[in-house]
C-alpha cells in the first residue's frame, strides 16, 4: 500500500472479502482479524488481472481463475521430485497453452506473470509467449485440497523473486533465491499456533498439515 506498486488480487484477497469467517481457513481467519477498514478497501480495489504494457500480463493463478495452477497440474497419486511428490506435477505444454487462452495471443514477445503455487518456474509456449512464476517471498511449502489433496514444496526456505529484462530478442527471466531470517518468521508462526507454517518456513518442505494444527 505504501509503495503504491501495481498489484493484483489472488485467491486469499478474494476469500477475505467474500467468505464468512466461519468458512475461512486458519490463515484467512487470522488475517481477517488483523485487517483494518483501510486494508479492506485497498484489497477491494485490486484487479484480478493486470496488463502492465502491451507485452506484459499479470494473473494470480491463470487468466481465468485464481485457484487453478498455471505451470503445475494436480494429479491424484502422482509422485515426483521437487513439487512435493504428492499429487502435483509440472504442467505439459498443451495444458499451459490452454490455460493461457487468449492472453497476449499474437504478441511476439508476450510475457505472462503468474503465481499461486509459490514455485519458481519458467515455460515458453510454442507461439513464443513466456510464462514466469517468480515464486514467493514467503511460504515455500503448503498443503491444499483444491482438486484433490496435494502438497507443494520448493525444497528450500529462501525468499524467491524474478528479475525480468527486455532485450532485442525478447524477455529474459532470472530466478533468484535470497536468504533471510526465516527462523524468526517460523517462531512467529509457532506463537500463532501454526506449526505447519513454521516447518515450511524453516525448511521449504511440508511437515504437519494445516488440519493438524491446534
Amino acid at each position: 500500500m505504501a509503495l503504491d506498486l501495481p498489484t493484483i488480487a489472488g485467491n486469499h484477497e478474494r476469500q477475505l472479502l467474500t467468505q464468512s469467517r466461519e468458512r475461512m481457513s486458519a490463515s484467512d481467519a487470522h488475517t481477517h482479524d488483523e485487517l483494518l477498514p483501510q486494508h479492506r478497501a485497498w484489497l477491494a480495489s485490486l484487479p484480478p488481472t493486470l496488463a502492465l504494457s502491451g507485452e506484459v500480463f499479470c494473473c494470480h493463478g491463470t487468466p481465468s481463475s485464481d485457484l487453478v495452477y498455471f505451470l503445475e497440474t494436480t494429479q491424484p497419486g502422482f509422485e515426483g521430485v521437487g513439487l512435493g511428490a504428492n499429487g502435483v506435477r509440472a504442467a505439459t505444454l498443451r495444458e499451459a497453452s490452454e490455460r493461457a487462452g487468449i492472453a497476449l495471443q499474437g504478441v511476439g514477445h508476450g510475457l505472462i506473470l503468474c503465481g499461486h503455487t509459490h514455485v519458481p518456474h519458467v515455460l515458453q509456449l510454442a507461439d513464443g509467449r513466456l510464462i514466469v512464476n517468480p515464486g514467493s517471498v514467503g511460504l515455500q511449502g503448503f498443503d491444499d485440497d483444491h482438486g484433490h489433496a496435494h502438497v507443494v514444496e520448493t525444497g528450500a526456505p529462501h525468499a524467491r523473486y524474478a528479475l525480468l529484462e527486455r532485450g532485442a530478442t525478447g524477455w529474459h527471466a532470472t530466478l533468484r533465491a535470497v536468504a533471510y531470517d526465516w527462523d524468526s518468521a517460523a517462531q512467529r508462526a509457532e506463537r500463532e499456533g501454526r506449526p505447519d507454517w513454521a516447518h515450511a518456513l524453516r525448511t521449504g518442505f511440508v511437515g504437519p498439515l494445516e488440519g493438524q494444527c491446534t
